[in-house]
């Protein structure tokens, strides 16, 4: 009757009388095979599949991360455009109130070699003076924003009058309203700064930027 089957349940039948037997003489000589050969053999075989799961793995990775990071351009390339937009439109404000253009900064990288003042720092000796080009006035500002203005300047040393000084008064406005006020320092009853002149029409709120104004000669927005 074999021979009458079809083609496909030929091949079918074949392989199962394959499988059998290959099962059957691993029953009968798995014993007398070296346990690390198998495992060798099987490594060998296998290994061309891992190595394909790897790859495969690898390259949706790396798409997944291609389709973020275009994700992310197209973002910023309209973030570009926004910024561009703003840009200009302030331009034609400033030009429109009268108001000074931009002034093109130069930062000056200096360490701070001492503090001064009680309870809080209100002036920091700086490791920068007239020899590289600092200015009585400059502003002074880290990562993380402005922090004063040059008082004095030596050969190569300055010194800074930082927001905490009493007398310092600097013209802000908060970046997601627009409301503007004049920050001061204050002591009592505790060191902090403080958002004054805000009218009473408007709101800020916790958390929120606040920005040097547009206003300011002595600082840039």
């Amino acid at each position: 009757m074999g021979g009458f089957l079809p083609p496909a349940e030929r091949r079918s039948g074949v392989l199962l009388g394959l499988y059998a037997t290959i099962a059957l003489l691993l029953m009968l000589t798995g014993d007398r095979i070296p346990q690390a050969g198998l495992r060798g053999a099987g490594a060998w075989l296998f290994a061309p599949f891992d190595r394909l799961v790897l790859v495969v793995d690898r390259v949706g990775a790396a798409w997944r991360e291609n389709e973020r990071l275009h994700e992310r351009i197209t973002r910023l390339e309209l973030e570009v455009v926004r910024l561009r937009q703003a840009g200009v439109e302030n331009l034609r404000l400033r030009d429109s109130l009268g108001l000074p253009a931009y002034r093109a900064l130069t930062l000056r990288p200096a360490e701070v070699l001492a503090l001064a003042g009680e309870p809080v720092p209100t002036s920091v000796t700086l490791s920068a003076g007239a020899l590289e080009g600092v200015k009585v006035g400059d502003a002074v500002v880290t990562s993380d924003g402005l922090v004063g203005r040059i008082g004095e300047v030596y050969g190569g040393l300055s010194r800074v009058i930082l927001l905490t000084d009493p007398n310092s008064a600097v013209t802000c406005e908060v970046e997601s309203t627009g409301v503007q006020g004049v920050l001061r320092s204050f002591t009592s009853p505790r060191p902090q700064l403080l958002l004054t002149g805000v009218p009473m029409a408007d709101t800020v709120r916790v958390g929120q930027l606040v920005l040097t104004s547009g206003l300011s000669l002595r600082y840039p927005r």
